[in-house]
């Protein structure tokens, strides 16, 4: 099965709560991460989406996010909890 990803044409920083609620259900890579004192995600501008971790890879998409100006990187894995049972079942099954 293919992976599937988006990029995506945020400009400004999102808090954690707004991209949870905009891209529940993928993962989220995120640039210009900005942490709490307790180095929790705060906010950041979420560049890219997908079906899985690093969706796109293989197109090198994340080349493009490698320079200063893009700050911190942090992810948000937002699957629903029935995917990640599931995808732990299989884990389990193969180990």
């Amino acid at each position: 099965m293919a992976s599937t990803y988006k990029l995506l044409n945020h400009t400004k920083p999102l808090s954690v709560e707004e991209i949870r609620k905009l891209y529940s259900g993928y993962w989220v890579y995120i640039v210009n991460s900005q942490f709490s004192s307790g180095r929790d995600l705060s906010s950041g501008i979420p560049v890219v989406c997908g079906d899985c971790a690093y969706a796109g890879a293989e197109d090198k998409i994340y080349d493009q996010f490698e320079s200063e100006e893009y700050g911190e990187h942090s992810e948000l894995y937002l699957f629903k909890p029935e995917l990640i049972s599931a995808l732990e079942s299989l884990r389990a099954a193969h180990a």
